[in-house]
C-alpha cells in the first residue's frame, strides 16, 4: 500500500472530520445571545400551539445561527489535539486547518515540534507534501473509472463547519426532535450528516459506499469527536479535541516546494 494513502486517511479525515466543532470558539454576537432566557409564557405542554412554537422556534434559532454564513470568507481552527488509533499503534499529532468556501482547505500536521505534513483539498484533487522525506504527492479526488471515493469536497466542507452546511438547506431529509438530518446520497453511497436542530452543531455523519464497503463515520462525543473510517487503509480510530477557531483571518499558505530537492509522484 503506498505510504501517501496512510498520510491521506490519517491527515485529511482526523483534519477534515475531526476538527469540526471543537472547544474554545470565538462566536458571533448572534450566537453569544442564544443562551438567554425568555419570560414568555409559553402555551400548555402538548397543545397544537405548543408543537408549532416549538418548530418556529427551532427555525428562528436555526436563522440566527446562519445568518453569518454569508459574511464566513474562510474559517481557520488551530492546535486541535487529535490521538489515531491505527494497526495496534497510537499517534499523537497537533493538527491545524485553514477552510476558503467553495475553494481548497489546507491542513499542517505537526509532531514533537516539527511540521511533518501540509496538505490541501480541492475540488478534483489533494496534495501533500511530506517534508520528512522531501516528496510531493498528487491524487485526484475523482475516479475516471470504477467507483468512486465514499466522500468528495462538497462532503468535507459541510462537516467542517456548520457555517458551510447552512447553505445546504434542500438537502433536509428529516427533522425529528433535538436533531436534523441531511441527505446528500449518491449512487450506491449513502451520505448522512445529523446536526443539532437549536444550533447545528455536528452529531454524527456517515458516508457509507454500499458497493465497495469504504466508509468515513464520526460522532461527538463531549468536547471532542470520534471518527471511524477503513477508506484507502485499513481500520483506524481517531479521536479530536480542543483548537480555536477565527473566521476571516487571512492566511498565506504555499504548497510549492524546490522541483530539483523534492521527488514528485502522481496517484490514481
Amino acid at each position: 500500500m503506498p505510504e501517501i494513502n496512510k498520510y491521506l486517511t490519517i491527515f485529511l479525515m482526523v483534519a477534515l472530520l475531526g476538527m469540526t466543532q471543537c472547544a474554545a470558539l470565538r462566536k458571533t454576537g448572534k450566537e453569544a445571545e442564544q443562551g438567554k432566557e425568555t419570560t414568555t409564557r409559553r402555551p400548555e405542554p402538548g397543545t397544537q400551539r405548543e408543537e408549532a412554537e416549538k418548530a418556529g422556534d427551532r427555525m428562528a434559532v436555526w436563522d440566527q445561527v446562519c445568518a453569518a454564513q454569508d459574511t464566513i470568507r474562510n474559517i481557520m481552527i488551530h492546535k486541535a489535539e487529535a490521538t489515531i488509533s491505527y494497526q495496534g499503534d497510537n499517534y499523537e499529532v497537533t493538527l491545524t486547518l485553514f477552510a476558503v468556501k467553495d475553494s481548497i482547505i489546507y491542513i499542517s500536521a505537526v509532531y514533537a515540534g516539527f511540521e511533518i505534513i501540509r496538505a490541501s483539498v480541492e475540488k478534483d484533487c489533494i496534495k501533500v507534501i511530506d517534508w520528512m522525506n522531501r516528496i510531493l504527492y498528487r491524487t485526484p479526488l475523482y475516479k475516471d473509472f470504477g467507483y468512486e471515493h465514499p466522500v468528495k469536497y462538497r462532503d468535507l466542507q459541510c462537516v467542517v463547519s456548520k457555517y458551510f452546511l447552512c447553505r445546504e438547506s434542500n438537502r433536509i431529509g428529516g427533522q425529528t426532535g433535538k436533531q436534523i438530518t441531511y441527505d446528500f446520497d449518491e449512487d450506491f453511497i449513502k451520505k448522512r450528516i445529523v446536526a443539532e436542530s437549536t444550533d447545528l452543531e455536528l452529531k454524527t455523519f456517515e458516508f457509507h459506499h454500499q458497493r465497495t464497503n469504504e466508509y468515513v463515520m464520526g460522532e461527538r462525543t463531549g468536547e471532542g469527536i470520534r471518527i471511524y473510517s477503513n477508506f484507502m487503509i485499513g481500520t483506524l480510530e481517531v479521536q479530536a479535541q480542543g483548537g480555536t477557531t477565527t473566521y476571516n483571518q487571512d492566511v498565506d499558505v504555499r504548497m510549492d516546494v524546490n522541483p530539483d530537492k523534492y521527488t514528485f509522484i502522481e496517484l490514481q
